[in-house]
């Protein structure tokens, strides 16, 4: 009998779950794989953008240091040229640009310096310029311009050389527009100052309840003025003259003159000497209008002066200059402010002195409308230190003098001579009286960067 072997097949279940565990696992493996590869590129992805952007960073970082490098060398070579200016004798003529300083190393950068004179400067002594400073450094060029002119001393409310000792400013006196002194300027207990005060001393003299009122603020140590000589009031007149001045007068040698203005917009002059008979006159007086005399009236000597001036004038005289009454524009109120549409300007420059007389007209206030040069000495008062109070000195325009005189004492004792009332006329920033001379200082108009050619 044939025996039946019976095969019994393993359950077919079982072998499918096997493969199935096993394809997973593989499957597992790859997408192991493929994140890790994923991960690695994303990582390499990440750190190509990070060395970019620090490239990039590095890169922008050295461009703003080029570019700040750049524009310091610029206003490195604009410095160095309006120092240029301020010190050139005489200054640059002509009206066509040149080169001051081209490709001059400064630090790690350079410039080049281009001064155009203004088309106006043949026709005035007071000249401006269009001054363009380009800087480079590595690939960034930066530019800057500027339009400057000849700054005289009717930019300036006040200015003195030397304060002449100690004089002080007091409570009561009020100072407006810029003032300046090259010296140590000395202040009692609390006068007022409208205008920004600057002094080439390091400190103020300080005295007793110092409680100055600076409606503008100050800066000390500032560089000095430089006052003008005699002879540079002549040059000025030559820069842009050909015929000598309409009017001069010989007031030397014990004779006097006398230049007395009308409302009208006329003067009167006259010069004299004493002897023993009486008055003689060298020059009978004379009336001429202010217009006739191109802005100028020189005097050889002394001259006194007063009246109602209507008109532009400058009276330059090689002596002293007397105020012997009030000088007031015919354009002002009977305080001397000048009104809305004022043209009246007059200039009154001493190589000497300028004096207020101690006469009746002047007991009782006086009124000057000027600008007030005095180039050898100082603005002061005759007998500033005797007699009852005189009351203000009621200037408007302004006061520039060599060494700084006093116009009247304060103390335990009362007072003598004049408190100031001084004002600015801010029209002479622009319009000066005829041949006003310089300071020696510029002053800017505009400033700005632009593009470099």
């Amino acid at each position: 009998m044939t025996a039946r072997v019976t095969t019994h097949a393993a359950p077919h279940s079982g072998c499918s779950s096997g493969l199935t565990l096993l394809q997973l696992l593989r499957d597992q493996r790859g997408v192991s794989l493929v994140l890790i590869l994923s991960i690695l590129i994303l990582f390499g992805a990440l750190g190509m953008v990070t060395h970019s952007l620090v490239t990039t960073d590095l890169h922008s970082s050295v461009l703003h240091q080029e570019a700040a490098q750049a524009l310091w060398a610029a206003e490195a070579g604009m410095e160095l040229t309006c120092r240029y200016l301020r010190w050139a004798i005489p200054p640059p003529g002509g009206t066509e640009p040149f080169v001051q300083y081209d490709n001059v190393q400064v630090g790690s950068g350079t410039f080049t310096v281009t001064i155009d004179p203004d088309d106006n400067n043949p026709n005035t002594y007071l000249k401006a310029y269009t001054v363009t400073s380009v800087g480079q450094a590595g690939d960034a060029r930066r530019a800057i311009r500027v339009h400057l002119g000849m700054k005289t001393f009717g930019n300036y409310a006040y200015v003195t050389h030397s304060e002449g000792g100690i004089i002080w400013f007091v409570t009561g006196d009020v100072i407006e527009g810029p003032l300046h002194s090259n010296d140590q300027i000395s202040i009692y207990s609390r006068p007022t100052f409208m205008g920004k005060v600057t002094s080439s001393a390091s400190i103020f003299r300080e005295g007793p309840y110092f409680n100055p009122d600076f409606r503008e603020g100050y800066q000390l140590g500032v560089p000095p003025i430089q006052f003008p000589t005699f002879q540079d009031l002549v040059d000025n007149y030559w820069a842009v003259n050909t015929n000598p001045p309409k009017v001069v007068l010989d007031a030397r040698y014990s004779r006097h003159a006398k230049v007395t203005f009308h409302a009208d917009g006329t003067l009167t002059y006259s010069v004299w000497h004493n002897t023993s008979s009486g008055k003689v006159y060298d020059v009978s007086p004379t009336t001429r209008p202010v217009s006739d005399l191109d802005g100028i009236l020189f005097v050889r000597g002394d001259v006194r002066v007063s009246g109602v001036v209507n008109g532009q004038i400058t009276i330059i005289a090689t002596q002293l200059i007397k105020i012997v009454d009030d000088v007031r524009y015919a354009a002002a109120d009977p305080n001397g402010q000048p009104q809305p549409g004022c043209d009246d300007l007059l200039g009154l420059i001493s190589a000497g002195n300028i004096v207020i007389a101690d006469n009746a007209a002047n007991r009782s206030d006086v009124v000057i409308d000027a600008g007030i040069l005095a180039l050898g000495n100082s603005f002061t008062v005759q007998n500033y230190d005797s007699g009852p109070p005189r009351g203000y000195i009621h200037l408007w325009g302004s006061l520039a003098q060599k060494v700084r005189g006093p116009v009247g004492t304060f103390g335990w004792y009362g007072q003598t001579g004049y408190l100031k009332d001084y004002h600015y006329d801010t029209r002479f920033v622009d319009t000066p009286p005829p041949y006003y001379p310089s300071t020696g200082q510029y002053q800017i108009y505009s400033w700005q960067e632009v593009d470099p050619e």
